[in-house]
């Protein structure tokens, strides 16, 4: 009978629906409390439906019942390296390694975690004990382009295909290897395929947009888009390119409806806001644009005229100089961001310098006491709808040539940003909110901000925004902060 029932629950939990399998589970484990089988099971389901907290302590309970097995320990690793817990699930993988030596599945998944970790050169080495192994050669090949080396990616993605035809994850892998080393053509062609048989695959859609966007086909773009959007069900990452397609392509009101469905099924992210702000904009619709951009309300400006731990103000921002100008991380226009004629660095908020540290506490406290300042207000804006629990802080320095500046951009899914001024001389370079950026079409209605030394702008973290651009001998500075939304938001990392 136990045999029976554990088979049972095993089919449904590993079945299409596996919350069907939860009362069989829960039979099970009371029953026998403590027996490794039901405890693996129930593991299962939690992760199968998004409860990592729940599947980590059922595959830790599971381990302990049973602690020879190294499946369960295997288990326990990928829950752990789900829930974002690296180094736990590294030991995890590492104790189940030690049970199965050599196993390649094992090896595989240690490779992934330390991907996840973005320990890429460890995971190589690792990865290469496995051998000739289809998880293995596919997560070297991920290895290898988060290494930027496209070419040699490729042809373990294709290796990975041979022995496994058809894995649709390394085929899209290969889509997107293909594209970065300049193979468009056969790149297209493969997620053509693939979308022939599974037309609303979102991450192949999404690659095949992106294409066409790139190409400047913002019609074909939105046309392959939108047939994998699902309204009922909508995929957030693929609603935000369709969106950002159908402005290029001049379908403005359309990109409105989009955004609002995004809107009202995931609250707590903001980009959609940014967008439809950039659509309102194109549209002319000027006060539905200054409705939702709210400046008066949400734009704070802070004079800062002391520094814990510093004799005075002008002796903390000459420290604040000192040590971002001394930060091993400062890069010159980092890829992907767009710093331009600039270096920036990259997260400072655990920096040990006594200046930075005294900034981050600074704007710790600044954002706290906005968060609770418009946690009192009614619920009547998306800002206020995206209102997080908890929160951390990220926080960088850029440093600008004469000549430079920082594009329109924003920072969302985070919540609430900031900008701080250590030193600041003449009247251009100022700080600007509504600018669009060139990926949107450009143009845009700009309100200005006049930096000084000792200056802190609070602003929406989905407010386009940019620093324009400005003459003279000298460099100009700022650190920018972000309230991080937790499990929504992104701390600022260099690529």
């Amino acid at each position: 009978m136990w045999g029976e029932m554990l088979a049972e629950a095993a089919r449904v939990a590993q079945g299409p629906d596996p919350v069907a399998a939860r009362p069989l589970v829960d039979r099970l484990l009371s029953a026998k409390p403590g027996d490794a089988d039901a405890l693996t099971l129930a593991g299962i389901v939690a992760q199968r439906t998004g409860r990592m907290e729940d599947a980590v302590r059922a595959f830790g309970d599971a381990c302990a019942a049973d602690p020879r097995d190294a499946g369960r320990r295997q288990n326990l690793g990928v829950a752990l390296k789900n829930a974002g817990a690296y180094e736990e699930a590294l030991q995890a993988f590492a104790a189940a390694l030690e049970l199965r030596p050599g196993h390649a599945a094992t090896l595989a998944n240690l490779g992934s975690c330390l991907i996840a970790a973005e320990r890429y050169d460890e995971a190589l080495e690792m990865l290469t004990q496995a051998g000739d192994s289809a998880d293995a050669l596919n997560n070297t090949g991920v290895a290898l382009a988060r290494l930027g080396r496209h070419g040699e990616a490729v042809s373990r993605y294709r290796r990975s295909l041979e022995l496994r035809p058809g894995h649709l994850d390394t085929a899209l892998n290969l889509v997107d290897a293909l594209a970065a080393c300049g193979q468009g053509g056969e790149a297209e062609s493969l997620v053509g395929q693939i979308l022939r048989v599974q037309p609303r695959n979102p991450r192949a859609a999404n690659q095949l947009g992106l294409m066409r966007e790139r190409a400047g086909d913002y019609t074909g773009a939105v046309n392959v888009l939108r047939r994998a959007f699902d309204p009922a069900q909508p995929n957030h990452a693929l609603g935000i390119n369709l969106v950002r397609a159908m402005i290029r392509g001049g379908q403005e009101r359309d990109a409105l409806g989009v955004c609002g469905k995004l809107v009202a099924t995931q609250p707590s992210v903001t980009t959609p806001v940014a967008l439809a702000l950039a659509a309102f904009e194109k549209l002319g619709w000027t006060g539905d644009r200054e409705r939702i951009m709210a400046l008066d309300r949400f734009v704070t400006v802070h004079d800062i005229d002391a520094a814990p731990g510093f004799e005075d103000l002008a002796t903390f921002n000459a420290a604040l100089v000192e040590e971002l100008r001394a930060h091993p991380s400062l890069t010159f226009e980092p890829e992907g961001l767009v710093t331009r004629q600039g270096r920036q660095s990259a997260d400072l908020v655990d920096a040990r310098s006594p200046a930075i540290g005294a900034l981050a506490r600074i704007a710790r406290d600044h954002l706290a006491s906005a968060h609770a300042r418009l946690a009192e207000e009614p619920a009547d804006h998306p800002l206020l709808h995206a209102l997080p629990e908890e929160w951390s802080l990220t926080l960088w320095g850029t440093i600008l040539r004469p000549g430079g500046e920082v594009g329109s951009h924003i920072h969302a899914p985070n919540w609430l940003s900031g900008v701080y001024y250590p030193q600041f001389e003449g009247e251009d370079g100022a700080f600007a909110i509504g600018l669009l950026p060139e990926e949107l079409g450009g143009g845009g209605t700009p309100v200005t901000y006049q930096p000084r030394a000792g200056r802190m702008i609070l602003f929406p973290s989905y407010l386009w925004h940019a620093t324009l651009p400005f003459g003279g001998d000298k460099e100009r500075i700022s650190f920018a902060f972000d309230l991080v939304p937790k499990g929504i938001g992104r701390a600022h990392k260099l690529p």
